[in-house]
């Protein structure tokens, strides 16, 4: 097996010989489809629909490459001024490319229902991506003022981003006599040492902190214009509903979701009164949550062995998701080395439908980072198993876009219990961890968005949302976890809360819906991998109702949610 290194990624596929040459092809697809729109009526030839479907797929492959390219370059290293002038060069040219081309859209969204649902079952691969767009219909504005909307994200909601992204990817945290990146930090609030994980905490907030004047006032021109455009515009019933109906999925669903998650953090209660007596601390704090049992301090895991463990495990798995880990990794697709002004935290980035995906890990040798090489692998192989599906497609809906990553975690876990017999108690400490994180935490973050986005409406400060930020974390963690005021600040270091509102629940349904279906699998044995892949297969080309339904899943119901919970209970008993 290849010996994998920590390094940089591969872009030469994505990357264009020149930026002009690539706009004026663009440019003269757009033109093609424009010359067309006077055949957009009631009464369009099934045949002239789909060959004009056929020519926006097209467009989306162009548009997605230049698109990808400028932002991971930018992602390497977001101080690189010509990658910046980039973005923002292919950012403009694509927004008015796109409001050329709304003309589509709008024209499909307001088609009589009769004649939308001729052609939506006469479109074969585009009936769930025509399905979807049609039911949009009631939230659509007129021409012109689409056209305004997207001039004005590229110059306020991505602007914003953009500049929240520079001024965090940015800071430089005075550590141990040592300036450290924010990854490089955080390593510390897992350390041995409870002095060390509160330095490293109190480094990290009190940054945030110094800068909420700039971060909130950024947070509350995003959650305005979400408010505004959505809902006052647009008509949407509530903030979290446009994520929602984007998502394809029932708001019963996700207030299913919520309430269960909510009733069930006492089950965490005990765990951390668990683990504080299992450490030796008189007192649980904040600071604590992930410190290591054991008192040493963990031992590194070069980049080469955690690739191996998990393409091992994604062997004893399948072989399916073992080969399509390794396409990833053989096509150079993963930027895997710690360097200044590299993006946070992690991701996988799809191009496009035939394209291998591309991975950003920031490694730096802990089992967390391979559980975060595994889950970030997850997502390529989900975007792989799906890609005959088309552009529009292929791409899975946000709550099932965590699936196969968060299962790619469990098998990984489950590995390494098999490993070590002799630590399967602190294994599962470590799972429980992240199972906190994924769960409770993010449904957390949830619900904190909604009173934050109707504070913010009702004209509250940003220290009067924070502390509601801490009011609910301290319910949250139970009366025996001590919650420093500090802590006011953590939800501005939250990259999904600025950058896609009410994202976060996707992690919670992803793990709740994985411990069902890995329950099902360690029940029904190696058969129930096909059934889990052929499920995954289905990328976006259904709802994610009729994709879970296929599985024995009803994703309304509390009865349901409870039951990934009923397994986190077990987990619980056995570290008893």
């Amino acid at each position: 097996m290849k010996k994998y290194q920590l390094s940089s990624w591969d872009l030469s596929e994505v990357k264009p010989e020149n930026v002009q040459k690539v706009f004026a092809k663009i440019e003269a697809i757009a033109k093609e489809i424009e010359s067309k729109r006077a055949h957009l009526r009631d009464t369009i030839s099934t045949k002239d629909f789909l060959s004009l479907l056929a020519t926006l797929e097209e467009l989306q492959i162009l548009n997605s490459k230049i698109g990808v390219y400028a932002q991971l370059w930018f992602a390497e290293d977001s101080s690189n001024q010509q990658a910046s002038a980039l973005l923002s060069q292919v950012e403009n040219f694509l927004t008015k490319i796109n409001n050329r081309l709304l003309f589509f859209g709008l024209w499909f969204k307001q088609l009589p229902d009769k004649e939308a649902l001729r052609l939506i079952r006469s479109s074969g691969k585009y009936s769930y991506f025509l399905e979807k767009m049609h039911k949009s219909k009631p939230y659509i504005l007129k021409e012109e003022e689409e056209k305004v909307i997207n001039l004005k994200d590229v110059t306020g909601v991505s602007a914003l981003n953009s500049i929240y992204n520079i001024l965090c990817s940015q800071f430089q945290f005075e550590f141990e006599g040592k300036k450290l990146g924010q990854e490089e930090l955080l390593t510390f609030v897992r350390n041995p040492s409870p002095k060390k994980r509160e330095a490293a905490y109190r480094t990290l907030l009190e940054k945030y902190q110094a800068h909420k004047d700039i971060i909130g006032e950024i947070y509350r021109n995003l959650a305005t214009d979400w408010r505004e455009e959505n809902v006052h515009l647009r008509g949407y019933k509530s903030p979290i509903n446009v994520r929602n109906l984007g998502n394809d999925i029932p708001d019963k669903a996700v207030e299913a979701l919520l309430k269960v998650c909510e009733r069930n953090e006492h089950l965490f209660h005990r765990f951390f009164e668990m683990k504080r007596k299992r450490i030796g601390l008189k007192k649980m704090r904040r600071f604590d949550l992930y410190a290591p049992l054991q008192p040493k301090k963990e031992k590194e895991i070069p980049y080469h062995q955690g690739v191996s463990t998990v393409l091992e495990t994604f062997k004893d798995f399948s072989p399916v998701f073992h080969q399509e880990a390794l396409n990833i990794l053989q096509a150079d697709h993963v930027h895997s080395q710690l360097q200044k002004n590299k993006d946070t935290g992690a991701f996988c980035c799809s191009v496009t439908a035939k394209l291998n995906p591309y991975v950003l890990l920031n490694y730096s040798g802990t089992l967390r980072d391979v559980s975060t090489l595994a889950h970030e692998l997850g997502h390529g192989i989900h975007h792989n198993i799906a890609r005959e599906h088309t552009e529009f497609t292929f791409h899975a809906p946000l709550p099932l876009a965590e699936t196969a990553s968060i299962f790619s975690e469990m098998i990984l876990s489950e590995r390494l219990l098999k490993k070590y017999p002799d630590r399967v108690k602190d294994l599962l400490f470590v799972k429980l961890d992240e199972l906190y994180a994924s769960i409770i935490r993010q449904a957390g973050f949830v619900r904190f968005e909604i009173k934050a986005h109707k504070m913010l409406e009702e004209g509250k400060t940003i220290d009067e949302i924070s502390k509601v930020y801490l009011q609910d974390l301290r319910k949250q963690l139970g009366p025996k976890i001590m919650v420093d005021d500090i802590y006011a600040y953590e939800w501005c270091y939250i990259p999904h809360i600025f950058h896609t509102p009410f994202y976060c629940y996707a992690y919670a349904f992803g793990n709740l819906l994985t411990l069902a279906l890995y329950e099902t699998y360690k029940e029904k044995g190696p058969a129930y991998a096909d059934k889990i892949i052929a499920m995954l297969a289905k990328g976006g080309s259904k709802s994610p109702s009729e994709i879970t339904k296929a599985v024995g899943v009803d994703i309304t119901s509390e009865q349901f949610w409870q039951g990934g919970f009923d397994v986190i209970k077990k987990m619980i008993d056995k570290v008893a």
